[in-house]
């Protein structure tokens, strides 16, 4: 047998240990793969959202490159570690260093070469639906299928690199100690799991600073957050299982002592991997949750949104020729409208975060009858009506009916004799709180305004189209999406907005970052699976010594399972828990910074998504390990 059939018949021999390995590597190289199919398809530059969603996976191809780095020289220092005692047996035989050094570099080279071969492979296999999917996602045309020389290349020559290098690399993880060490592998008694309440209090520190600091930097609410993370598992959960030990109401009962006496040297023994686990998940579920809650921003301002189109000018003649191509645009696609025509003055009001639109009653009316809504009223004087929204009033509470505005340009206070409340944002001008005066008052202020400031006065052209009135956001292939769309691209005068093409825009900016966070959070989730299971796998013999051992005791097999399927769920759904707590944290605290509307349900859909990912790995997992203890049960 050659030295290059006995590597083979290694990793032949180890199949079921590498297998979870050579498949997150595969993943991986498929990932890698189908986002430079994609960067270097050539139709990709001629549309300009394909352009930006290029520039985007261009920087997501090096994050997913420098994280298969680290996870690829993670599996395989843990890999030699859990072969210290084959080691210890070929060095006793006559293995040279040198020869167990070629030995470890060609099984991963080995390895490398199988992954990358998959994973290509499954790119190839699944190319025609990834365009097909990434076209529709961002709104695009189809993209046609095309060979991929340039991707090809790139995957395999950056693949075959960073395996090359981590196997030259990782030739210094093996172990150089006496062959009697070597030996002894990974059966040297574990050592009691020390911590230390002073480091706990750091830790409780670090996360209560981060969260105090989320609104003021988010660099330092980072670093302080995931520094008191690896506390967390590193002292504080190995502190509160030892608390939970001293306890003989709940430890000395059915096999309580067992898993709980086992989780504290597991949750010692495996802290930094559930804390690599804890911060990808985490990054992963607020990515997720993020753009979940602009997707449900956006659907919301679609919904409090009443003109489909307005048309926003200070000067009427200037802005004739444009009113008319608006109206020609509509025409020629069988679009049947009704318009109306509102003045507003817009202010600065003392006390008030937007700008204040002041709009004479008469204005109004056209907007009441429009939208069938109150009647100002009778008004006189400086007498107003405030009508806002039940988010404008949410936002900027503190005034209402019997309350006076000061303004400060021109300088003037208005008396709010009335309040009426919509479920819409009505004011033509965006971003704006409506109060109607009297046309009297109203000309009095104009009075005030320099020549300079004549901007401060807008004529909004309204457009209503009832065939768009439904109320339900419009697809891709809708009329008003795409013509919205095109109307917002054109260049005007004066301020033409759509509410389909704003919606649009929207929906496309996050398609693209949904398109680009699937893949990573899919790639993410697999991996940090993977950490999980060969940490695991690493502890199986040991697990089995200790569990035989106390079969002949009358340890029970259901018993074991059970006090396995514990541990085992406490490693691997611990960081989900943890955080979702984190995501909804964090995103609550960042909330009105984004001006996102809600933010508990999508971080409860998302950690829900990876709390069911997780359980599949669980079961998958949990189920093969407890075959495996059953094997060696009396």
């Amino acid at each position: 047998m050659s030295f290059r059939q006995f590597a083979f018949n290694n990793v032949k021999r180890n199949s079921r240990a590498y297998f979870a390995y050579f498949l997150s590597s595969s993943f991986m190289v498929m990932v890698f793969f189908t986002y430079a199919l994609f960067i270097f398809h050539p139709d990709i530059d001629k549309t300009e959202i394909g352009s930006n969603v290029q520039m985007v996976m261009q920087i997501m191809e090096y994050v997913i490159y420098i994280f298969a780095f680290l996870f690829v020289l993670y599996s395989i220092g843990s890999f030699l570690k859990a072969r210290n005692k084959e080691f210890g047996i070929l060095t006793i035989l006559g293995a040279t260093q040198g020869q167990l050094s070629k030995l470890v570099f060609v099984e991963n080279m080995l390895i490398g070469a199988l992954s990358i071969i998959t994973g290509m492979l499954a790119g190839m296999l699944l190319s025609k639906l990834f365009l097909a999917l990434s076209a529709r996602m961002i709104g695009i045309e189809q993209l046609s299928l095309y060979f991929p020389v340039e991707a090809l290349l790139l995957t395999v020559g950056s693949f075959f690199l960073l395996f090359l290098v981590i196997s030259a690399f990782t030739l210094i993880f093996i172990n150089r100690n006496r062959v009697l060490e070597l030996l002894k592998g990974s059966s040297k008694p574990k050592k009691e799991p020390k911590t230390s309440i002073l480091v706990s209090v750091l830790g409780i520190l670090l996360l209560a600073a981060g969260y105090y600091a989320v609104d003021k930097s988010l660099m330092l609410a980072a670093v302080t957050g995931i520094a008191g993370t690896y506390f967390f598992f590193t002292q504080i959960t190995v502190l509160v299982f030892r608390l939970l030990k001293k306890s003989r109401r709940l430890t000395w009962r059915g096999t309580n002592l067992i898993w709980i006496s086992e989780m504290a040297y597991k949750i010692k023994d495996n802290a930094r991997i559930l804390f690599m686990v804890t911060v990808v998940t985490s990054i992963c579920c607020m990515a997720v949750a993020f753009i979940m809650s602009v997707n449900l921003r956006n659907q919301n301002m679609y919904a409090a949104d009443p003109y489909p189109i307005r048309y926003i000018m200070n000067d009427a003649k200037q802005g004739a020729g444009e009113l008319q191509s608006i109206e020609q645009k509509l025409s020629e696609n069988g679009i049947k409208y009704q318009t109306f025509t509102t003045e507003s003055y817009i202010a600065k009001a003392t006390g008030r975060k937007p700008d204040v639109s002041i709009m004479p009653v008469e204005s109004y009316i056209n907007i009441s009858r429009t939208l069938k809504l109150p009647a100002a009223g009778s008004l006189e004087g400086n007498q107003a009506v405030l009508v806002q929204s039940d988010k404008e009033a949410g936002n900027d509470p503190g005034w209402g009916k019997n309350t006076s505005v000061k303004l400060n340009n021109p300088e003037a206070r208005l008396q709010i004799v009335k309040e009426i409340r919509t479920d819409k944002e009505v004011s033509p001008i965006p971003n704006s709180n409506l109060l109607i005066v009297t046309r009297s008052f109203f000309e009095e202020l104009k009075k005030q305004i320099p020549e300079s400031k004549s901007y401060w006065v807008m004529n909004a052209n309204i457009f209503m189209i009832p065939a768009w009135s439904s109320g339900i956001v419009p697809g891709r292939n809708d009329q008003e999406y795409k013509v919205g769309m095109e109307l917002d691209q054109w260049k005007t005068a004066n301020l033409l907005t759509t509410r389909g093409g704003t919606y649009g825009s929207y929906d496309q900016s996050t398609s693209m970052m949904s398109f680009v966070g699937i893949f990573i959070a899919s790639l993410l989730s697999v991996c940090s699976a993977s950490f999980l299971y060969f940490k695991l796998h690493s502890e199986l013999r040991q697990d089995q010594q200790m569990y035989t051992s106390m079969s002949k005791i009358g340890l029970r097999s259901s018993e074991m399972g059970k006090s396995s399927s514990i541990q085992i769920a406490v490693l691997f759904f611990t960081p989900i828990f943890v955080s979702a707590i984190q995501t909804l944290v964090v995103l609550n605290r960042v909330r009105e910074g984004f001006d996102l509307d809600d933010v508990n349900q999508p971080v409860l859909i998302a950690s829900a998504a990876f709390l069911v990912i997780q359980a599949l790995y669980f079961l998958l997992v949990s189920t093969r390990y407890i075959q495996k203890l059953k094997r060696v049960m009396v």
